[in-house]
């Protein structure tokens, strides 16, 4: 018995690991959050399963988040931040505005297939665990929250390529809002219904991308 009791008294009492830099420290959370959450779901899932995941206690958690909804903030903001840049690369090439616009188009879709944990949390989670959804785009972006200034940023990029001339009557981010929303559905969809006997991803993908296309330039010559 009394050997027992050593051999118990010998071992680690904690699966906690070694304590890192705070960035590190801070992906680790996140990274243990992206897990949990698509997994069990983001309502399920308490700060202590996040901590024990994370390798920390509780009280070494909130160090770097408070609560649960900092956490998924977080998450988003990543997510948004990582969107704007493949906004930023998807319109490099192209040799024609439509080009141009149909990869910026692209990008949005396929960051989202790319990305479908991070995307989920993003989009599809309760608002009210991320922000008010309501935006004010008068306030400039650099001013604006990671997801208002994604929004933003693709709305700007939109004006670039196309401009009046071939956007006629619609404003910019309407164009946006529609590319989207449209965007939002098929990214959701593919996602959330992987079992459903979708036609070929490319074909769909590109027939979307060729009606909205067509429904947006047509627009400027009517």
């Amino acid at each position: 018995m009394d050997q027992m009791k050593s051999r118990r008294r010998s071992e680690p009492r904690s699966k906690r690991k070694a304590k890192g830099s705070g960035n590190e420290r801070r992906s680790e959370i996140l990274n243990a959050a992206r897990e949990l959450f698509t997994s069990e779901g983001y309502a399920r899932v308490t700060t202590r399963a996040l901590a024990e995941r994370a390798g920390l206690s509780q009280t070494g958690l909130y160090i770097y988040f408070p609560t649960k909804e900092d956490i998924l903030r977080a998450i988003s903001e990543e997510t948004h931040d990582a969107m704007t840049a493949a906004f930023e690369r998807a319109v490099v090439e192209g040799d024609t505005p439509r080009e141009k616009l149909r990869r910026l188009a692209r990008a949005y879709i396929e960051f989202g297939l790319s990305h479908p944990a991070d995307y989920q949390l993003t989009f599809t989670v309760s608002p009210e665990a991320l922000g008010p959804l309501k935006k004010d785009f008068s306030v400039p972006s650099e001013r604006q929250e990671p997801g208002a200034r994604s929004f933003m940023r693709f709305a700007k990029l939109l004006d670039d390529i196309c401009g009046p001339e071939l956007l006629g009557e619609l404003e910019p981010l309407v164009v946006t809002q529609i590319l989207w929303f449209v965007g939002h559905g098929a990214v959701s969809l593919l996602i959330s219904r992987p079992d459903f006997p979708w036609a070929d991803r490319e074909t769909l993908i590109d027939g979307l991308e060729t009606l909205v296309l067509n429904g947006v330039f047509g627009q400027a010559a009517a």
